[in-house]
């Protein structure tokens, strides 16, 4: 019997490569890991992690990267039809304190960015996303049943210069590793203003 999977109301991901990470690494990598060093940022009071090296939250003049490069004006415009809308920006350094992001999301952002600017693959870890409707998913778990049914979570293969493009709804976390080498994201969530405003 030929069966097909088509999985309805799929979560929209995508993975693109930034062909300008190189030169991106070079201008802004070297002050990101001086900071990291310096231990200049503190996470928010609100997150569960005091295990992170992160520039979110901080005012635009104490980001690295200000004002924004023309490759990630490029990179938003392919995904946002809209001259109008709020920007956040911020990096995050991974290296060796097992620092970690609990589970959470990017709302109130609409749609949000994370692009892989220092990233090892034998070494770093991908985040992790969560199935919005796996509390739902988790009434049908069963042995006897398929796992793709009650799938809850997905990890997606990255590589250093690769962008992951999901709704800021998505719940994702980005697990402790024991790191000899840094790995450094820059996120981007973009806000939009309410239609007809």
């Amino acid at each position: 019997m030929d069966m097909e999977l088509k999985p309805l109301f799929a979560t929209p991901v995508v993975k693109l490569h930034l062909p300008e990470t190189e030169m991106l690494k070079q201008k802004f990598a070297p002050e990101m890991l001086r900071r990291y060093r310096a231990g200049q940022y503190n996470p928010p009071a609100i997150w569960e992690t005091d295990r992170i090296h992160t520039s979110f939250g901080a005012a635009s003049k104490d980001q690295v990267i200000s004002p924004l490069p023309a490759a990630y004006e490029k990179l938003l415009g392919q995904f946002v039809r809209s001259e109008r809308y709020g920007l956040a920006l911020w990096h995050n350094v991974y290296w060796d304190g097992q620092e970690y992001q609990e589970k959470h999301h990017h709302i109130p952002g609409h749609i949000s960015f994370i692009h892989f600017l220092l990233f090892d693959n034998a070494e770093h870890k991908a985040p992790i996303f969560y199935d919005p409707a796996r509390t739902t998913k988790a009434y049908c778990r069963h042995p006897a049943l398929p796992p793709e049914f009650s799938s809850e979570a997905a990890k997606i293969d990255v590589a250093e210069g690769d962008v992951l493009v999901f709704p800021s709804w998505l719940e994702h976390h980005v697990p402790p590793g024991n790191y000899t080498k840094p790995r450094i994201t820059v996120s981007m969530n973009i806000t939009l203003p309410t239609p007809g405003f």
